[in-house]
Parts: structure tokens; sequence; C-alpha cells
């Protein structure tokens, strides 16, 4: 346990200095874009995002769901080799 403490310490202090050193964050172009848009067209840029988020956070449960199901299908049937 201490060894590995002797790696990790070094490196969260440098992760903490590197972190620490970063300026703030801008908004994106289509952001700026969206506050000089009309009222009406602001609802379907917010809409337009809303969907690209829920999207962009389907895709990896998607993933681990459907990875998930290959490997309990293969170890019912017994496919599954020993590792």
């Amino acid at each position: 346990m201490p060894d590995i403490w002797r790696i990790l310490g070094p490196l969260m202090l440098l992760l903490t200095l590197v972190l620490g050193q970063c300026g703030p964050a801008t908004a994106c172009p289509n952001c700026k874009e969206a506050v000089a848009a009309q009222p009406s067209e602001v609802t379907d840029m917010a809409r337009g995002y809303n969907w690209s988020v829920l999207l962009m956070l389907a895709v990896p449960f998607t993933l681990l769901s459907t990875g998930t199901l290959m490997v309990m299908r293969a170890v019912k049937q017994g496919t599954l080799p020993e590792m």
C-alpha cells in the first residue's frame, strides 16, 4: 500500500498544479450566435441543444448495456472461454 502512495502522491500534486494553471473556459461559437438570434430561433436552438445532449448521453449507456447483454448471453450459453 505505501508503494502506491509513493507513485500516486507526486502524480496527484502534478495534476493539481497543471489544472490550477488553466484559464477560464469560454463559450462555444454556437452559444454566441444563440444570444444574437431572434426569439423564435432561440427556442429552436435550445430544443436542438437539448436533443443533442440527450443523444450524447444515451450513446455510452447503450454501448455499455449492449456489451453487458452480449457477455451475459455468452455466459448463459457457455460459449465464453475461460480466462
